[in-house]
């Protein structure tokens, strides 16, 4: 079973990539599930959200302790999101302009804001960055981009989902390893 955890801020779409990264593990053939964290979060306060995957039926329906990927919504929450917790062998999908490993970890980088941006994914409070990190994820999880693309226009049809599907492909073609 693989266990993933989205640390990010209000209002940036933490629950809803939770939601479409166990949609396409569901379209993918497998099993997946999403646990959102709800508590006294508000629009800017750290937020997190998780979710499973797994070939075969999952009986856990616990928080993930130390997940198997960290995605950071924020840059300014890299720390605190590795402090919360990430299984020692465990890789960090960072959302950032610059590329910036994490010690000790794997890490992919990808700039969520930028190809948001250049799509036209906004809302007031700023760009929709859940759509690229969800094609970086996909790719990062080796999920093939027809289940990403598939997840995408079931979630969204028509013009709307064609936008998304621009912007999760970029961000699934330009997400880049940098740590070992």
């Amino acid at each position: 079973m693989l266990e993933l955890r989205i640390n990010g801020f209000g209002g940036q779409g933490s629950v809803t990539l939770a939601h479409l990264l166990a949609q396409a593990a569901l379209e993918n053939g497998e099993q997946g599930q999403a646990l959102p964290f709800f508590g006294v979060e508000r629009r800017g306060a750290p937020v997190r959200a998780a979710v499973r995957m797994s070939p075969t039926t999952i009986h856990a329906h616990s928080q993930c302790e130390l997940p198997d990927y960290v995605v950071v919504m924020s840059e300014k929450l890299t720390e605190a999101a590795i402090m919360e917790g990430i299984n020692e062998r465990g890789t960090v999908i960072i959302n950032a302009p610059f590329a910036a490993g994490v010690k000790k970890h794997p890490t992919w980088h990808v700039d969520a804001d930028t190809i948001a941006r250049e799509a036209g994914l906004f809302s007031a409070d700023g760009p929709f960055i859940n759509i690229p990190l969800f094609g970086a994820v996909c790719r990062v999880l080796n999920i093939p981009q027809q289940i990403m693309e598939q997840t995408i226009m079931n979630k969204w049809p028509g013009v709307s989902g064609q936008r998304n599907l621009g912007a999760a492909g970029k961000a699934y073609n330009t997400v880049t390893k940098i740590g070992s």
